[in-house]
């Protein structure tokens, strides 16, 4: 069956079912479900072409791609509520998300710029990108990893609040390379950030007027979501992924709904939404240009992870409640995900609608997540075990890894 391209109807349900099954099957061998999703998407797509998702959508690829992406920030900026963070867990994550950060996206544009050649502006995309960590890969590893308190919400809260940090970033960085000037940059954030505070507001109040029952809270936050995204770029291009990001935030951090609802979008909505765009997204890869930029991909992981990961992880987790050995830890623990993965795509999509293609972007970027997926969950307990960092009483943990005691959810 191979070069059989599916037609449209049986190629969106291929892609919505692999998206699922590699979820399931991924946690059925506690494996990172991002390591089986891009394998189904390249064996559907490059290897065998049964999905071709630029013949099957066309012209409509990145402004779907890009509302999926707005919808996947807009699920991860809902778990950023400040008032999670609290006890020992508090500073070091500040540390990793201010410091860490700022470390890692610094040193990853220089060894982008080394390694691939690149011109500055085009490195610091690659570097804000690859600032994120990966809640859908932590989630599962620290499931089987199973780190002392308060080790398991350090590394738990870093993947949740950086997505967010670096993903924002990353859109500066696009804006500053394609338009070679911070003219208009400010002006494109701003007009994201009103837009989602302001979509935040009419979702409170409608949910607070009483008549809205608790049954569609969920379509209710998708459309808002939707909305916010595309009122933003029809203001000022570019704005949407700002829009849902701030949305996200500002109903985090809310005193007045309850989100619980919400937050069952990242469990149903968010399974379909994010299995359907991984696959889209592997399916688009180009397997020549992976192989290409294998070796130099290789040299920037071995950076990444034997030396900027454990450079950022020690300034930023310096003079905290951590120990030595679960210092160590977060030096040890920094896989990329679905977020640095679909950003990049969207990313590399508007160069190539600029007439100035990127094509470096994708292969680099996925090839540092599989990678990281791989050298973390195949390496991670037995390193928790040496360290002695594991816990002797197991707790219930949500799916980003946080434990329910202190994440809320049951």
């Amino acid at each position: 069956m191979a070069g059989m391209e599916l037609g449209f109807t049986a190629g969106i349900a291929a892609i919505v079912l692999l998206g699922v099954l590699g979820q399931l099957l991924g946690h059925a061998v506690r494996v990172p479900s991002i390591i089986v999703l891009l394998a189904l998407g390249l064996l559907a797509g490059p290897v065998l072409g049964w999905v071709d998702p630029d013949a099957l959508l066309g012209d409509a690829l990145f402004p779907l791609v890009s509302m999926a992406v707005g919808l996947l920030l807009f699920e991860e900026s809902l778990k950023l509520d400040f008032s999670r963070l609290h006890g020992g867990a508090r500073r070091p994550v500040l540390g990793l998300v201010t410091t860490g950060a700022i470390v890692t996206g610094i040193c990853t544009t220089l060894l982008a710029q080394w390694v691939f050649g690149l011109p500055f502006s085009r490195a610091a995309v690659i570097g804000a990108i690859l600032i994120v960590s990966g809640p859908t890969v932590v989630g599962p590893l620290l499931a089987v990893i199973r780190p002392k308190q308060p080790l398991e919400s350090v590394l738990a809260f870093e993947g949740i609040f950086i997505d967010p940090i670096g993903a924002t970033v990353a859109l500066s960085m696009v804006h500053l390379a394609l338009h070679k000037s911070g003219t208009g940059l400010g002006m494109t954030a701003l007009v994201g950030i009103v837009t989602g505070i302001v979509c935040a507001a009419a979702y409170l109040l409608i949910v607070r007027s009483g008549r809205v029952p608790p049954a569609t809270h969920v379509a209710l936050g998708v459309a808002v979501a939707l909305t916010a995204f595309a009122v933003a770029e029809s203001v000022g291009e570019e704005s949407g992924l700002w829009a849902t990001t701030a949305l996200g935030v500002a109903l985090a951090n809310q005193p007045w709904v309850r989100l619980d609802a919400l937050h069952e979008f990242g469990s149903h909505v968010g399974m379909l939404l994010i299995g359907s765009l991984f696959i889209v997204l592997a399916a688009r890869i180009d397997l020549d240009a992976l192989v290409r930029f294998l070796p130099a991909t290789l040299v920037l992981l071995a950076f990444l992870v034997l030396g900027v990961r454990p450079l950022a992880a020690g300034l930023a987790t310096m003079r905290t409640a951590l120990s030595r050995p679960e210092r160590a830890m977060v030096a040890w623990m920094a896989p990329r995900g679905i977020v640095a993965a679909s950003t990049a795509s969207v990313f590399a999509l508007q160069f190539d609608d600029a007439g100035e293609p990127f094509p470096e972007l994708v292969p680099v970027v996925f090839g540092v997540v599989l990678l990281t997926a791989i050298v973390y969950g195949s390496t991670g307990p037995l390193v928790a075990r040496l360290l002695g960092v594991r816990a002797t009483e197991v707790e219930p943990i949500d799916e980003d890894g946080v434990p329910r005691t202190i994440s809320g959810r049951s």
